[in-house]
């Protein structure tokens, strides 16, 4: 009896899905064309203009460098990072950055899906061989939350974690100062602007080791800020990973 009601409900839950997709057709994040034929994620022409990272890479962020004989780029050269490695998915550049300003203040947190997989395909082994103890999204400060009805980071955190079987602790690090959008700031204010921008509750460290995820990765200020508050909680190893990074100056 219990076996067909589990069959029963497994049966109506692919019909609503079926229903779902006919109502609510996929479409290709980067251009919203809608998907045919079955296809998930991205369309075959936007792939196309992908960029993802390629050698020469930073050692410790992951951006692309154009020094062959560097190991590192100037941002964390200039400012050494306290995270260990960085896992970054894809170039900040069109269309994908097109993408990510819709997934972050348009609504579109259904992408999230999308830029868990591009994060899986790149990097999914080499975050699997680390094991890290939890996912932790870079938080947003709570009027921005309100504003936005969602931290964009928060859903795509849990998107790789569903995926990767790993779990995310969204309240561990909070966001006490509601700062200026970095992408207005020099790389100076930038650091400046996220000074004591971020505490831990040191009542929920746990973890050895901890994966933050963001989406976009530039200077690292943000990442670096996130980092310290952690490990002055007692968590030893931070990496991070996220949707895009800049490219070396």
């Amino acid at each position: 009896m219990i076996k067909t009601n589990l069959k029963f409900k497994k049966a109506v839950k692919r019909i609503f899905e079926k229903i779902k997709q006919l109502l609510y057709p996929p479409v290709c994040p980067l251009c919203e064309e809608v998907l045919l034929g079955g296809k998930t994620r991205i369309c075959d022409d936007c792939r196309k203009k992908i960029s993802y990272p390629t050698e020469p890479l930073c050692l410790k962020c992951g951006k692309e460098i154009d020094d062959t004989e560097a190991e590192y780029c100037r941002d964390c050269l200039d400012k050494p990072k306290s995270f260990v490695k960085g896992f970054p998915a894809m170039v900040y550049k069109e269309p994908v950055r097109r993408s990510i300003v819709k997934f972050k203040y348009q609504n579109r947190s259904s992408y999230a899906d999308c830029f868990a997989q591009e994060i899986i395909k790149t990097h999914g082994r080499e975050i699997l061989d680390i094991s890290p103890d939890v996912l932790i999204p870079v938080p947003v400060h709570k009027k921005k939350l309100e504003k936005r009805g969602y931290n964009q980071a928060e859903v795509l955190a849990k998107s790789l974690g569903n995926y990767l079987n790993i779990p995310v602790d969204s309240e561990i690090l909070k966001r006490t100062v509601n700062t200026i959008p970095q992408k207005l700031l020099s790389d100076e204010e930038r650091q400046k602007n996220l000074e004591k921008a971020f505490i831990s509750n040191k009542k929920q460290v746990q973890y050895r080791c901890a994966m933050l995820v963001d989406d976009i990765y530039t200077t690292g200020a943000t990442v670096e800020s996130c980092t310290k508050a952690l490990k002055s909680a007692g968590i030893r190893e931070v990496y991070y990973t996220g949707i895009c990074i800049g490219r070396d100056k």
